[in-house]
């Protein structure tokens, strides 16, 4: 996790979007009745209310304990966490020992209530020294200062989008807490509407149609944001690749999928295949994980579209299917 790249990205994205921001703080605690096991929780402020609809897009939790004791069982309950780093005795804090844990998928999803703890994972805490572990304070913990002395990137993190709230939700890392008290600042379900200062342009979106394709456009060439170059690419669709494994999807009708999306990771491009060849129509929508929309496809009669990410950065992106004014489904996939 790089906090400064994300902090940066959700600094300009806030600027062009129109979203229901909230926050969320992490904590971390002992498991009442079992030995040396302790939990890290997740919290939404008290007066937002979040659907079921979430996606939770990137995060990452560091764990601080004494130097001696060892980090060990960590047991996922809420999304897919895995251990990034472990730095122990670092100049910046020779008596501590840091575990970093990444997110990486939101399988199991993670579901969000206000006023309500969410157990994210466990993991156990053992040895001779005596102490509870303690979770990083982003940007005043010595360590976290980069550069640091390993060359680490420590801290805290967690961006949620809600595609179950008008305007769409985005809810942020805020800050840690203790005991069942969270304090939110501001109003977290205010939503503004800002231009960027000095910003006249206009997002350019390139939609070119496959040569000797006569049938209804189904191709886009995605052009990231800031990049005013004239785009020359051709549009191809990979040879017969239909094996690797698809992105997470989320069926927002409670009823059958329909669309899968591969490759997961995509270094190219990425390829929606319809999964119900008796429907037709509606769009289909690239966004970045917070919100920018980077163009559209119109499906027609195609089971499958494929769509040239080549010139996005690497990163999490999400595609949605739109049909008669509904969303009938969204997915995300990492672009490397």
């Amino acid at each position: 996790m790089n906090k400064v790249r994300l902090l940066c990205l959700f600094v300009a994205y806030l600027t062009i979007s129109n979203f229901a921001v909230a926050q969320v703080h992490l904590k971390v605690e002992a498991i009442s009745g079992a030995a040396n096991t302790y939990g890290v929780y997740a919290r939404v402020c008290g007066d937002v209310m979040p659907s079921g609809n979430t996606i939770t897009g990137s995060g990452q939790v560091t764990v601080i304990f004494p130097a001696g004791m060892t980090f060990s069982n960590v047991t996922p309950l809420a999304g897919t966490w895995m251990q990034n780093a472990l730095v122990p005795s670092p100049a910046e804090a020779p008596n501590k020992v840091y575990v970093s844990m990444g997110f990486l998928s939101d399988n199991p999803q993670i579901i969000y209530q206000p006023d309500t703890e969410t157990l994210l994972f466990t993991f156990k805490l053992t040895g001779s020294s005596a102490g509870a572990p303690e979770l990083i304070v982003n940007g005043v913990d010595p360590f976290d200062h980069l550069p640091n002395s390993v060359s680490s990137n420590p801290g805290n993190e967690l961006t949620i989008l809600d595609f179950g709230v008008q305007p769409l939700g985005l809810y942020t890392y805020e800050g840690n807490y203790d005991g069942n008290t969270v304090s939110c600042n501001g109003n977290p379900q205010d939503t503004t509407i800002i231009t960027p200062p000095g910003d006249t342009t206009t997002q350019d979106t390139t939609i070119i149609t496959p040569p000797g394709d006569t049938t209804t456009q189904d191709t886009t060439i995605i052009t990231p944001p800031g990049d005013t170059t004239t785009q020359d690419t051709t549009i191809i669709t990979p040879p017969g690749d239909t094996t690797q494994q698809t992105s997470g999807v989320k069926n927002l009708e409670g009823q059958s999928d329909h669309f899968n999306l591969y490759p997961t990771p995509a270094y190219e491009w990425i390829t929606v295949k319809f999964l119900n060849p008796g429907m037709e129509g509606g769009t289909i929508r690239l966004f970045t994980l917070n919100g920018t929309s980077l163009g559209e496809i119109k499906r027609g009669q195609k089971q499958e579209l494929t769509l040239n990410v080549s010139g996005l950065s690497s990163g999490f992106y999400l595609i949605r299917y739109d049909k008669d004014g509904k969303t009938l489904q969204h997915g995300k996939f990492l672009k490397q």
